[in-house]
């Protein structure tokens, strides 16, 4: 089939929806469908059999565009309208596939030429901006569910990557075909010496060598829980002065959310405790989590679940996860470190993967065995394929 997918990120970079748009793209190219794929003007050039990648002007001169609302991502949204509209005047498609906010001008451009929709629902738009207090105070989250409910009755098909979001898109539209299709685990090459060589350089030049590692991997927003993951450090090593010695890693963010993390770390008084790494390859992702004791993923907002858990399932390592939704719709005492997110008592769940690694690596075992089962990438391939199919 001729297929329009409307990605409105910056491609490709190394985050979590551009991540799974590649993988999507990778599934349906290699199946034999011939992909257009609509993104914004930034990011890296990368090959995919059967993909042709179209970017909007970068009227704006952007060299980055940032995860979440802002005007910037907005006004190339609204680029996007044209780009699409001279698309389908241009050639026949047989699906327009929409991703995020791009699944609205799927059903739309759908309805206007006479083709088949699919709306991903990688995420709850209208709660995404229930969090932003501008936008909150304009009153646009509920406009913005009025057109999630109008989307998802109007789409041929509803994708959603997790339960918490395959209930809300039933509770909005009773009755529509919605078809769940979990991410998996990182598609990354397996490391080679240079980039082991990169990271025990790094490990050196951060006095980390011989120590344990608790590591966080991901952007710095809000929602992710870090002022609860710094907390709940502060509050481990005051009961456990013992773990003074040891290290919490952060992999990622950028230098302005580095620098006011850092600076609430000094107010806690856990500035050495704690290590800033920055933004690193996704290649060298799975070398940090093999210097690792735990992984831990404290994120205290949202519902869909991040990326990042089904790689840390994969690396085989103990997992300290906050029991919030998010995460115990994949994950369960067997297979992971849960606590409630308050500081006391995830900070005692960190203390249990660095007293007793162990029994803690029993848990890790059982996720790598649950992933492999679960959410493969054959296993995400055959859904993928399986939901085009309903519309062939």
């Amino acid at each position: 089939m001729n297929i329009l997918l409307i990605a409105p990120q910056p491609f490709y970079t190394e985050r979590g929806t551009p991540m799974n748009v590649r993988l999507m793209c990778r599934i349906l190219g290699e199946a034999g469908h011939s992909v257009d794929l609509v993104v914004f003007p930034t990011g890296s050039p990368i090959h995919l059999k059967n993909v042709r990648i179209l970017r909007v002007p970068n009227v704006l001169g952007v060299r980055s565009i940032a995860v979440g609302f802002s005007l910037t991502k907005l006004f190339y949204d609204f680029l996007l309208i044209f780009k699409i509209l001279q698309l389908c005047i241009k050639k026949r498609y047989q699906v327009i596939h929409g991703i995020e906010e791009g699944g609205f001008l799927a059903v739309l451009f759908a309805k206007i030429f006479w083709t088949h929709s699919i709306f991903d629902m990688d995420s709850s738009m209208s709660e995404q901006l229930a969090g932003h207090n501008t936008l909150n105070k304009l009153g646009l989250p509920p406009v913005i569910t009025i057109f999630e409910r109008w989307a998802l009755r109007a789409a041929d098909l509803t994708i959603t990557v997790c339960e918490a979001l395959t209930n809300k898109a039933r509770n909005l539209a009773p009755g529509i075909t919605v078809v769940q299709i979990e991410d998996i685990p990182l598609q990354e090459e397996r490391a080679d010496e240079s980039v082991e060589s990169e990271v025990k350089q790094c490990l050196l030049e951060h006095e980390l060598a011989g120590k344990k590692i608790i590591l966080y991997t991901g952007n710095l927003e809000k929602y992710q829980g870090i002022d609860l993951l710094l907390e709940s450090w502060q509050a481990m090593v005051f009961h456990r002065p013992e773990l003074k010695k040891e290290r919490l890693v952060i992999v990622g963010g950028t230098a302005t959310q580095i620098r006011d993390y850092m600076a609430r770390c000094s107010i806690l008084g856990i500035t050495k405790e704690v290590v800033f790494i920055g933004s690193r390859p996704a290649r060298e992702m799975t070398v940090w989590m093999n210097n690792a004791t735990g992984l831990v993923s404290p994120r205290s907002e949202g519902e869909n679940t991040p990326l990042k858990i089904y790689t840390y399932m994969a690396s085989g390592k103990p997992i300290i996860a906050t029991a919030k939704k998010t995460h115990t719709q994949v994950l369960d005492d067997t297979v992971a470190l849960l606590a409630a997110p308050k500081p006391e008592d995830f900070a005692a769940a960190l203390a249990a993967c660095l007293l007793d690694p162990p029994k803690a690596a029993v848990k890790g075992a059982a996720a790598a065995r649950m992933v492999e089962e679960k959410y493969s990438y054959s296993v995400f391939q055959n859904k993928l394929l399986d939901a085009y199919e309903r519309l062939g």
